[in-house]
């Protein structure tokens, strides 16, 4: 029973957490800090309006990602290409590929 006491401030912190930045008024509504209004106002067919910070951090996720991709493929292409090389099939021979002689009927 001890372990449970011990974790008990653990617990109302977590329970903190999980709650949020609300606050309770004397009836128990939550009180919430949305600030009002519409955040992002809706467009039809027309474009997101990005902030800088959003184009850089796709352009360096997209250009960390393509680096991997063509460094996995430079360091390790036998992944995509094959371990071995292509046979040739003008080698192979009839019997290999199943046709039957010719002087059978």
């Amino acid at each position: 029973m001890s372990a449970l006491t011990r974790l008990a401030p653990f617990v109302r912190c977590g329970r903190r957490l999980f709650r949020g930045c609300s606050q309770r008024t004397a009836r128990g509504v939550t009180v919430r800090h949305a600030g009002g209004g519409v955040h992002i106002e809706p467009s039809y067919r027309q474009f997101p309006q990005l902030t800088r910070s959003q184009v850089v951090l796709a352009e360096f996720f997209s250009g960390t990602m393509w680096f991997w991709i063509l460094w996995r493929f430079w360091h390790d292409s036998d992944a995509v290409l094959g371990h071995f090389p292509y046979p040739d099939p003008s080698q192979w021979t009839d019997e290999e590929l199943g046709i039957l002689p010719d002087d059978e009927d």
